[in-house]
C-alpha cells in the first residue's frame, strides 16, 4: 500500500525539524566558537590594514 501525502509530508517535517535542531547545535557549539569569533573580526582587519597603508604612505612623505 502506497504511503499517503500527509504521512510522507509529516515524515519530511520531523527530518527538516531534526536537521535544524543539529543545526543550531552546531552553530552554537564551544568548538566553533574561535571560528566564529574570527570570521566576525575580519571585518576590522580590513579596516586595520587599511590605516597601517594610510600611515605607511603619510610616513614616507
Amino acid at each position: 500500500m502506497p504511503m499517503e501525502y500527509a504521512t510522507i509530508h509529516s515524515i519530511f517535517t520531523v527530518i527538516l525539524f531534526i536537521a535544524f535542531i543539529a543545526f543550531v547545535i552546531w552553530a552554537y557549539s564551544k568548538k566553533r566558537k574561535t571560528d566564529f569569533d574570527q570570521a566576525a573580526n575580519l571585518v576590522f582587519e580590513d579596516e586595520q590594514k587599511a590605516q597601517q597603508k594610510t600611515k605607511q604612505e603619510s610616513d614616507h612623505e
